[in-house]
């Protein structure tokens, strides 16, 4: 979140978050749904399905477009699957 109140992630071409199970802090939604001069990349890890489909909800009315979700085990022998999104920023 840091990050994302200095401004820092306008000048990145790929962004990569892994919030908690709650999901992204309104600082870190508010700064991905600004303008930025170039178009990105964004990799979202989760753990948290209902938190990953509201905060996917929100980058997908704003600037970003879903371009493939995916589920892994990364932990053997638990019951509990990953989930990755990646999203290209729109124009």
């Amino acid at each position: 979140a840091v990050v994302a109140r200095r401004g820092d992630l306008a000048a990145a071409d790929v962004i990569i978050v892994d919030p908690p199970r709650k999901g992204l802090c309104a600082d870190v939604l508010k700064a991905l749904l600004r303008p930025a001069a170039k178009r990105r990349k964004l990799v979202y890890v989760s753990c948290g399905f209902d938190a990953l489909q509201r905060d996917l909800a929100a980058l997908v009315a704003g600037r970003w477009r879903l371009d493939r979700v995916e589920g892994h085990v990364l932990f053997p022998g638990a019951d509990h699957v990953e989930t990755l999104a990646v999203l290209d920023e729109g124009e």
